[in-house]
């Protein structure tokens, strides 16, 4: 990690950094869904939503006045739900492991009792990264989301269980249903 690198909630003033970064990253075209050509004003507001909104949380890895990574959770019906991305010149420095760590704090807080995210099946640093977590692969979305060269990417679904308590279904037939029987 760098010296100097802060986690901390994002705030209104943050929204052009975020926007900025998110640009970069769209740029990458093989990190986060979003490509080049996306409405800035709507992810601007969206951006904007989530930071003032309860039951969401964006928090920023900012440097100097540089945001160079960004988390954004949101927490409906007792699960969370996140989206991050660092920008490249600062990944592998510990700024994703921070800004996880903080999401998943915040989440428990807030009685989530798990979390979800989607990765890339590419993103063997990501995948690692949430594995160390202790998230697991869930599932794949096959041929879930079309890029704007027409190519249709998989998508790994990883989960985190928070709430280790609580029984499992008890539906008595769960597994064979699971399984399509």
């Amino acid at each position: 990690m760098l010296p100097g690198t802060l986690i901390r909630p994002a705030c209104p003033a943050d929204v052009p950094g975020i926007i900025a970064l998110f640009t970069a990253v769209a740029e990458e075209r093989d990190s986060i869904a979003t490509e080049p050509g996306f409405d800035v004003a709507q992810r601007q507001s969206s951006f904007l939503i989530s930071i003032e909104r309860d039951g969401s949380c964006v928090l920023v890895a900012a440097r100097e006045d540089a945001i160079v990574g960004s988390l954004s959770v949101q927490v409906r019906h007792a699960v969370a739900t996140l989206g991050m991305m660092v920008a490249r010149e600062h990944r592998g420095q510990g700024i994703g492991g921070r800004l996880l760590d903080a999401s998943v704090r915040w989440a428990g807080v807030r009685g989530a009792h798990k979390i979800n995210l989607e990765v890339w099946p590419h993103n063997a640093a990501a995948i690692a990264l949430y594995r160390s977590r202790g998230f697991t692969v869930e599932g794949r979305l096959r041929r879930h989301y079309r890029r704007a060269n027409g190519e249709l990417w998989d998508a790994i679904v990883m989960g985190l269980v928070l709430d280790t308590q609580s029984p499992d279904s008890c539906h008595p037939d769960a597994d064979n249903l699971a399984r399509g029987e």
